[in-house]
């Protein structure tokens, strides 16, 4: 009975989160910043090294070349349980501005990171943009209530100041629900 009754509320939980989920806007954009000591070059080189990603993006264990999509160079993340997400770089301004975007048929999500770099007193302004359209109503209740609209791009961050040996909290500079059409 008390299997019974375990499995019970979880089906209800998930129930919940699902109608809340279906309640809010599909689409968002969020963005994030830092202040790293570092050049923009010295930045650049880094986000752009894909390959060199695992050595210091928790929770990626490799990243392997893909073909060009749209005649722009794509990679795969192979992140846990060796699940594997095609990225396609779509716009490249070294080192000033790259953006990036999810590449696959029926994804529960599209989104795109727009990576902005900018040159401050010795070091580097790095701000990500990140639009998302979420088609499942289960991951817009995650994204919005647990991992939240920044917490994807804050990990990044983080990550990426710890590599040049920096700790940071990132500054929320944005998070905007669309209207659903």
């Amino acid at each position: 009975m008390t299997l019974t009754l375990f499995i019970g509320m979880v089906l209800v939980m998930i129930g919940a989160a699902a109608v809340v989920g279906s309640r809010l806007p599909k689409t968002h954009v969020a963005s994030s910043r830092i202040r790293l000591r570092a050049s923009p070059e010295e930045v650049w080189s880094t986000i752009t090294d894909f390959a060199c990603h695992p050595d210091w993006r928790p929770g990626l264990s490799a990243v392997e070349p893909g073909p060009e999509v749209a005649g722009h160079p794509s990679w795969f993340e192979v992140c846990a349980r060796n699940i594997r997400v095609q990225f396609a770089m779509t716009e490249s301004d070294p080192p000033r501005r790259m953006a990036t975007r999810l590449v696959g048929d029926k994804l529960p999500i599209n989104s795109t990171w727009v990576y902005e770099l900018r040159p401050e007193r010795e070091g580097t302004v790095v701000t990500i943009t990140e639009n998302d359209q979420i088609y499942s109503p289960l991951f817009r209740f995650f994204a919005r209530f647990i991992i939240s609209y920044h917490g994807t791009m804050d990990v990044f961050l983080i990550a990426l100041a710890r590599k040049f040996g920096e700790t940071v909290y990132p500054e929320h500079l944005s998070a905007r629900q669309e209207t659903p059409s």
